[in-house]
């Protein structure tokens, strides 16, 4: 019983050291572990003698750096190619404008003051009475009715054809609307309406011949003669009145020559 005491305290002992030498080993850990970070942080943040520095990219932080679009030039607008707003706009003017009411008076006139030759037609003519001895399409008779249905049926084929014309231009890519004469005088402004008359415009603005200008009066001679013309019209026939616009094609832009500017 007497050596009960003392192996008591020798066990005592031994715990203190075995707590001792835990409580250390854990202390050395943590010295580990934070001398390990300490060293890696270091190690990320110093910059290797033979890394490449990073570039920028933005064109402000280079001296003498000038932008792309700055250093191509924008194409000039061409003056015989309008653009698509402006042609808008004179399409609009051609339909509505002095122009649309002047055009159609003149050719109902011409037609109004036609002398037929008799008889009219060979194969004889619709209706009894007396058949009228002036105006083309004699069904729709003479005087002011007469200038009335001939005027409302030219005035129809103005539309169609002005229509037609732009149309046909938007389609080939051409500017079918008339340019004024950079000339001076008379002569040679009346010139360059005449000749004009049947020019069209591609976009790089070179004058070419107009298609469109040369195929819009038959084709609005065609929708006539089978719209509203007597049934005994053809197509032979919308050929030969169409060639009764040509005529007629430059007033419109003489008005326009001549308007002030």
């Amino acid at each position: 019983m007497k050596n009960v005491p003392a192996l008591i305290r020798s066990k005592f002992h031994l715990s203190t050291l075995v707590l001792l030498c835990l409580l250390g080993g854990s202390r050395m850990q943590l010295v580990a572990q934070a001398v390990s970070s300490s060293a890696v942080a270091e190690i990320v943040n110093t910059e290797l003698p033979d890394s490449p520095m990073p570039v920028s990219t933005s064109q402000n932080e280079r001296p003498g750096a000038t932008s792309q679009s700055s250093s191509v030039p924008s194409p000039a607008p061409n003056p015989n190619y309008r653009p698509m707003k402006v042609r808008e706009k004179l399409f609009l003017y051609d339909l509505i404008g002095p122009g649309a009411f002047l055009v159609p008076a003149l050719q109902a006139g011409v037609d109004q003051s036609r002398t037929l030759k008799v008889p009219y037609p060979p194969d004889g003519f619709v209706g009894p009475g007396n058949h009228p001895a002036h105006g083309a399409i004699p069904e729709w008779g003479e005087g002011a009715d007469g200038y009335a249905k001939r005027y409302a049926s030219r005035y129809g084929q103005y539309l169609a054809g002005t229509t037609l014309r732009y149309g046909l231009g938007e389609l080939l890519r051409q500017d079918v609307t008339y340019h004024r004469c950079d000339c001076t005088g008379l002569l040679p402004r009346v010139s360059h309406v005449f000749v004009s008359s049947l020019v069209a415009h591609t976009r790089s603005g070179k004058a070419v011949p107009s298609i469109p200008a040369i195929v819009s009066p038959f084709l609005a001679s065609e929708i006539a003669v089978k719209a509203w013309y007597p049934a005994r019209y053809n197509t032979s026939d919308a050929l030969r009145t169409s060639a009764n616009v040509y005529y007629t094609l430059p007033f419109k832009n003489l008005f326009l020559e001549f308007k002030k500017r």
